[in-house]
């Protein structure tokens, strides 16, 4: 473990105030200081290291146990805006070396002090298609890449308006660890506006869904409000959150006086507020965003010391619940669903639906996008999207609908395909934290450990099939042990959340009139009883429609829904259908439903028992 991660499980942990409240307030010349690059706040690592080194020198003086770095805007994709790009390593490197120094000053009173490398939003947000998720990784890539030089303690990923964005900079800032071999924490602070969401829609809880499942150590909030507005979602942190909490407000929301932008909170008042957050909500990082400076940290730090006899406060123990669940860019949805299952729409699929099959043929996207929509209305809690045809290109036909559902739908998104091209392509354009369709063994562990591998990248959910070398499972026995070898492979091998692995038994049809299918279906309900038992902690789904394959509609619909029922009994907790066309059982005739339960235990009557 880091010593800042240390710190922070023991201590709370105060960090600064605003550096552009400190920069604009400041009578700094464009040419001398800015050299000529007017509002390059970065700039000034190089051109005034004395004023940024100061601006540290204020913040510890006031009690800051740790400082920011001015690097707000040090991507190189931001920096290229004053074309300054080819100076990004340099200009985040300096701008640690800056606040180290600042350190150093005070280094004759013993205290533990940190420097923290903030990595802003940039300006262009790829869920609204601004910017192209590898050129955005790249940009974020290179500004790690002088963080770590500078020897920052840790990342800070703040005042994030976009889920797609936070996966490029948290995979950014593991590419460069990597590269350059160093391990630092990563933080991840989002702007909740007045609207209650992120700037693209996203509300607190799918934000932390999808930030969870990149393995950040910190998600807290900063910017856009005052302590006040962000407290119903630091209190939702509080009780959900499974890992440590910052907070980060601005000293009030922004008022114009005489028109110039004024914060309205006194270094008092906000120091009473993150008091507040600190004994009622058991928060790890306070500081200030927009409007706050040194008064505003010294009243914080007052605050602190009046806690107990030591000069920091543990933090306040807090007990939360962390659901298991996936996101759209917009909301979450728990994987398992209070008496119910989870339900995957089936027909945005190629190979599944001849309607979906001709609109994508004939490009007829708004076709495609309303077949979406309507499967949401009627309750599917997730989509599964597949544009497998032959003759197309694949990639740019799930590109063309994931660029459409991503802003339209509030389902999380499946997504389906055999090809690693193709989910790569999908999942960088994707903001949630979907699911991908799907893993198994049946060409050996290599294609699996590539889909393992997108799936800790982007933060996805895991559908596996129970299929090995030697093909589809069919009996109980051989079932389970894929499902056991699937659960060692994708979580103990690959760290994937047991609760995020959906194993699939596999569903066959039951009428084709062989005898060697009559007890398929009875066979996978044995299977589900057994995984759920044995593997409790993973989710069991199934392709449902499988299991009534050549039936006509009516019986399918009929077969299906006895069919479900008895699997959730089972223990299944998902299932790939078509929503509007499962009854609930006592909706459909008494006789009905027992021949189709004789179908599925393959109970037979005796010869001339009828007559």
């Amino acid at each position: 473990m880091s010593l800042f991660l240390e710190f922070i499980e023991k201590n709370v942990l105060l960090l600064d105030g605003a550096m552009g409240t400190q920069i604009q307030g400041a009578d700094l010349k464009v040419e001398e200081d800015y050299w000529g690059q007017e509002n390059c706040s970065e700039i000034l690592n190089l051109s005034r290291p004395d004023f940024i080194r100061n601006v540290h020198k204020k913040y510890f003086a006031a009690g800051s146990d740790a400082v920011e770095t001015n690097t707000f805007g040090g991507s190189t994709l931001t920096l290229e805006e004053f074309g300054l790009g080819a100076k990004a390593i340099e200009i985040n490197q300096r701008a640690c070396e800056l606040a180290h120094e600042a350190i150093a000053e005070f280094a004759h009173d013993g205290r533990k002090r940190f420097v923290i490398g903030a990595i802003g939003p940039g300006t262009k947000l790829p869920s609204l298609g601004h910017i192209s998720y590898d050129e955005l990784e790249a940009s974020f890539a290179t500004q790690c890449e002088g963080l770590i030089l500078g020897k920052a303690d840790a990342f800070l990923v703040e005042t994030a308006q976009d889920p797609l964005q936070i996966k490029a900079a948290v995979n950014a800032a593991k590419l460069a660890m990597q590269k350059m071999n160093a391990t630092l924490p990563i933080m991840v602070q989002v702007t909740v506006e007045t609207t209650g969401t992120l700037l693209v829609g996203s509300d607190i809880a799918a934000a932390a869904t999808v930030i969870e499942a990149l393995g950040v150590d910190v998600m807290g909030l900063n910017c856009a409000t005052g302590p006040q507005e962000m407290a119903d979602h630091v209190r939702w942190l509080s009780k959900n959150w499974p890992r440590k909490i910052s907070v980060l407000p601005n000293a009030g929301l922004p008022e114009m006086h005489q028109g110039h932008v004024h914060f309205p909170l006194s270094p008092e008042e906000m120091a009473k507020w993150l008091e507040r957050f600190l004994k009622e909500d058991g928060i790890n990082i306070i500081g200030g965003c927009c409007g706050s400076n040194e008064n505003h940290i010294a009243a914080i730090n007052a605050m602190l010391e009046r806690q107990g006899t030591s000069r920091r406060p543990a933090p306040t123990p807090r007990s939360f619940h962390w659901v298991p669940a996936v996101a759209s860019l917009f909301q979450q949805v728990e994987l398992r669903q209070e008496n119910s299952i989870l339900s995957i729409g089936e027909r945005c699929n190629a190979n599944g639906s001849k309607k979906f099959r001709e609109a994508q043929e004939n490009e007829d996207w708004e076709t495609c996008l309303d077949m979406a929509k309507e499967q949401v209305r009627e309750g599917s809690n997730t989509l599964d999207i597949c544009t497998a045809f032959v003759g197309r290109d694949e990639v740019r036909d799930m590109s063309e609908m994931i660029s459409r559902t991503r802003g339209s739908i509030t389902a999380p998104l499946v997504i389906d395909s055999t090809e690693l091209i193709v989910l790569e392509a999908a999942l960088k354009l994707y903001g949630g934290k979907a699911i991908i369709n799907s893993l198994n063994f049946e060409d050996g562990e290599e294609p699996a450990h590539k889909r393992m591998q997108l799936a800790k990248k982007y933060g996805a959910a895991m559908i596996a099939l129970t299929i090995d070398e030697e093909g589809m499972a069919k009996d109980v026995q051989r079932k389970v042990d894929i499902a056991h070898r699937l659960v060692d492979f994708c979580c103990g091998k690959y760290g994937l959340p047991m609760s995020d692995l959906l194993i699939d038994p596999l569903t066959f049809t039951i009428c084709t009139g062989n005898e060697d299918d009559r007890k398929l279906g009875l066979w996978t309900l044995e299977a589900i009883e057994r995984i759920h038992e044995e593997l409790p902690e993973v989710q069991i789904i199934l392709g449902l429609s499988n299991i009534s394959f050549g039936l006509n509609p009516a019986a399918r619909h009929v077969l299906n829904s006895v069919y479900l029922d008895h699997a959730q009994k089972a223990g299944m907790t998902g299932a790939i259908i078509h929503v509007s066309k499962i009854a609930p059982l006592h909706k459909i005739p008494k006789h009905e439903v027992e021949a189709a339960e004789d179908l599925i235990f393959d109970r037979r009557s005796p010869m001339g028992a009828a007559a």
